[in-house]
């Protein structure tokens, strides 16, 4: 009896053991985004070619300054980071990811799909850079 007890003990943490991971499904944040790519330069684990980093931080700095640009008329309409009314909720914290597809969509192609205006309003920040 002993022995079954065991193997039933052991048996169930070999089932449940792999499903202890969690993957939230929200993808990181601007500010996470950026500091990755920052180390990756830093320790030459990006291309390790100077043009090539050079190209990323003006690639980088287009988008924070297209960000920044659609941050600003999202909040003068009054609305969230997302395009919708301040004080929307999202089913899993966030309209970017779909449970269904498990895909992610970026949040500039999300606001501007939805709220065509802000490419608009914004378009002379992406083009200047």
């Amino acid at each position: 009896m002993k022995n079954l007890t065991g193997v039933l003990v052991f048996s169930a943490v070999l089932l449940l053991a792999p499903g202890c991971t969690r993957k939230t499904g929200e993808a990181p944040g601007p500010t996470d985004a950026s500091a990755t790519t920052g180390e990756a330069s830093r320790t030459g684990a990006s291309k390790g070619a100077l043009g090539a980093e050079e190209d990323a931080g003006t690639v980088n700095s287009a988008r924070a300054a297209q960000e920044a640009c659609v941050d600003a008329w999202l909040q003068k309409q009054g609305l969230d980071a997302y395009g919708n009314p301040e004080g929307s909720m999202y089913a899993g914290g966030t309209p970017l990811f779909d449970e269904r597809t498990g895909e992610r969509t970026d949040r500039l192609d999300f606001i501007f799909k939805n709220k065509p205006e802000a490419r608009q309003a914004c378009q002379g920040d992406a083009s200047a850079q």
